[in-house]
């Protein structure tokens, strides 16, 4: 809440450091841990959450001063130095107070689910054994996407459980266009071409390292490989079978809605518009009045139009490829959902 007024600045490590839970983070916690952080500046007299409200991020007190107001209207007022202030302001969801600056104020804000999910994954890690660098390289790429930060907590000793590790030598092919899709992959070791069949021949795509991942959109959509993958090294994969990926993967990621959910869509971002990902003569054909029309084999390139403050509802009339819109949008950052048409 307190955004609109804030500005951002260079994070303190040493302070984050004594604060609660960082101080007992490892290292490497550590290090994926203040990817969930930013530093910011709010003016005296500014709200930061109501009582009653959503409890996505924690605030912490770096330097000003906070009056935290409960039901009763009783106050608590909050100082640079305070030991209550190495705790985060009040960290119950929904929230118990209403909290307000009394100064000019520098806050340590941080996003909750993706701190806890990086916790989460670390300690189902440490919980099966010693890591070591590499591990911790891969699994760290994999909760910096937008796709896994929205895994479940409850699902990542599962997942980590269920992920199996194959070697690979140089020169193998891990993937090859135009064939089925049967597994999820993530490389944990070694480097990966991507290449795709073009009218003049073969084009290199891009390279792969850890923790990038690959196979998904075949499972999603229902589709053969739309490239191949090649080992550029020797190295390791884990991967996910199709039954493991939908259940562990798939289906937590991709937020179903109803027509009753819309009107609070519309309520909770700047707008909710609802997209249909069918090819345009079907569009054209029949369509909601209220969506548009940007077909599935466009949607990647037309992206860099779209606004990230809104949500975008993904119309559920094109089967696969209505599931695989919303995935793509996901894991480009946007807020996505998957509308459920009704059948009444």
């Amino acid at each position: 809440m307190a955004d609109a007024d804030a500005t951002t600045s260079q994070l303190d490590l040493e302070y984050i450091k004594t604060l609660i839970p960082f101080n007992e983070l490892q290292d490497h916690q550590f290090q994926e841990a203040i990817n969930c952080c930013e530093q910011i500046n709010v003016p005296e007299r500014k709200k930061l959450f109501k009582r009653g409200d959503e409890n996505q991020h924690w605030y912490y007190l770096i330097t000003g001063a906070i009056n935290l107001i409960d039901e009763n209207f009783g106050v608590t007022s909050l100082w640079t130095g305070d030991e209550q202030c190495l705790s985060a302001l009040d960290d119950q969801t929904p929230h118990r107070v209403s909290a307000i600056t009394t100064a000019d104020c520098v806050l340590l804000k941080v996003d909750k689910k993706r701190l806890e999910l990086a916790m989460t994954w670390e300690q189902a890690d440490t919980s099966e054994g010693d890591s070591n660098e590499e591990e911790t390289d891969w699994m760290s790429s994999l909760l910096e996407s937008d796709v896994f930060a929205k895994i479940p907590p409850a699902n990542i000793q599962r997942l980590f459980a269920t992920f199996k590790s194959i070697t690979q030598k140089k020169g193998d092919v891990v993937i090859s266009e135009g064939d089925a899709g049967d597994r999820f992959y993530v490389i944990e070791k070694g480097q990966a071409q991507v290449s795709k069949r073009t009218s003049n021949g073969v084009e290199k795509i891009v390279k792969l390292g850890p923790g990038n991942f690959f196979g998904e959109e075949a499972l999603i959509g229902g589709t053969t490989r739309n490239a191949t993958i090649t080992m550029l090294s020797d190295g390791a994969l884990m991967f996910l079978n199709e039954d493991d990926f939908k259940s562990l993967l798939e289906q937590p990621v991709l937020n179903s809605v109803t027509e009753q959910d819309l009107p609070a869509l519309k309520g909770d971002f700047k707008e909710a518009v609802v997209l249909d990902v069918r090819l345009s003569g079907e569009f054209k054909h029949f369509h909601r009045d209220d969506s548009i029309n940007i077909p599935l084999n466009k949607l990647r390139t037309r992206m860099f139009d779209l606004d990230k403050d809104i949500a975008y509802v993904v119309s559920n009339n094109a089967g696969p490829r209505s599931e695989l819109g919303t995935y793509l949008l996901i894991k480009a950052g946007f807020h996505a959902y998957l509308l459920q048409e009704s059948t009444d």
